[in-house]
């Protein structure tokens, strides 16, 4: 049979009209190619970030730990430990790879206790760092009335249930220890400025109730310091707070945060707290135990 050729008009049309489908199949299979790879070159720097902050938190944890089983060595053995400052300063050391890490052990005999400390102790304590006297005579009342059992108000500012509730507040004081040192943002005359004053120097972690102002952090706390007043002592070098953070040469930051109890009579021996943590001190210094704690990451 003999093939009828298709009419020269019809033909050209086709062509005209399979061309621009072709263009846009090849435009569609290159837009998805493009998303394909920005997705993939996303996951991979998801992926890369991800185990970048596992490295960072694996090292601090290290570094935690290291900190912790010298201050059992030096404290519970007597033998020479990394001989970090206890009060409270920082310490800078320098790592391979541009990792920066902060080290910064604070002997919690050197912080005013909220369940513990006099009242007297307290209020000069609160005025050295900048409360008003006022308000540093109210809230240490408050904090005394928060922690014991009665339901009498503390002279010149206490308060008790009612005095919560003339507040608009739905709770009242606790009647019993601090647990945490958060709980000074439920007093019923605590702001934040005064609370972020407080933070620094205060603990629940010194049963004592005294005062070691040579592990204070705060020079201006450790000048408040009267021996009739104040009850200061020597600190048993019992519990400790180890803060350790790894920053990269980004800025990319993880941290711990432990609190660790060396032979206390009350808490033995042995991790209270293990928290995360990326508060970093503007202040910290080199010190001769950056050269064992880069001996002790590199090797292993």
């Amino acid at each position: 049979m003999r093939r009828i050729p298709a009419p020269a008009g019809r033909s050209a049309g086709a062509a005209g009209f399979v061309l621009p489908m072709v263009l846009a199949v090849l435009m569609a299979v290159a837009a998805g190619a493009m998303a394909a790879t920005q997705l993939v070159q996303t996951r991979v720097a998801v992926t890369a970030s991800r185990l970048n902050a596992l490295r960072l938190q694996g090292l601090a944890d290290g570094v935690a730990r290291l900190a912790a089983v010298s201050l059992l060595v030096e404290r519970g053995r007597r033998l020479p430990g990394l001989g970090l400052p206890e009060n409270g300063t920082a310490v800078a050391c320098g790592l391979s790879g541009g990792v920066r890490v902060q080290v910064t052990l604070q002997d919690q005999a050197g912080l005013i206790d909220l369940g513990t400390a006099p009242r007297t102790l307290m209020e000069d304590a609160f005025r050295a760092l900048g409360i008003p006297d006022r308000d540093a005579t109210t809230i240490a009342a408050e904090i005394v009335d928060y922690r014991d059992p009665d339901d009498v108000p503390e002279p010149g500012g206490g308060a008790e249930a009612p005095q919560y509730r003339s507040r608009g507040l739905a709770y009242g004081p606790r009647n019993g220890p601090f647990a945490t040192i958060d709980e000074l943002d439920q007093l019923p005359s605590m702001t934040e400025d005064m609370a972020a004053r407080l933070r620094p120097a205060v603990t629940v972690y010194n049963p004592g109730g005294g005062f070691d102002p040579a592990l204070a952090p705060i020079r201006a706390l450790s000048a408040t310091v009267s021996a009739d007043a104040l009850r200061p002592f020597a600190s048993a070098h019992q519990v400790y707070e180890i803060r350790v953070v790894a920053e990269d040469a980004a800025g990319a930051r993880a941290g711990r945060a432990a609190m660790l109890a060396v032979n206390g009579r009350a808490m033995g021996t042995g991790l209270l707290a293990w928290r995360y943590t990326t508060v970093i001190s503007a202040a910290a210094i080199p010190h001769p135990a950056c050269a064992a704690i880069r001996a002790a990451i590199e090797a292993g």
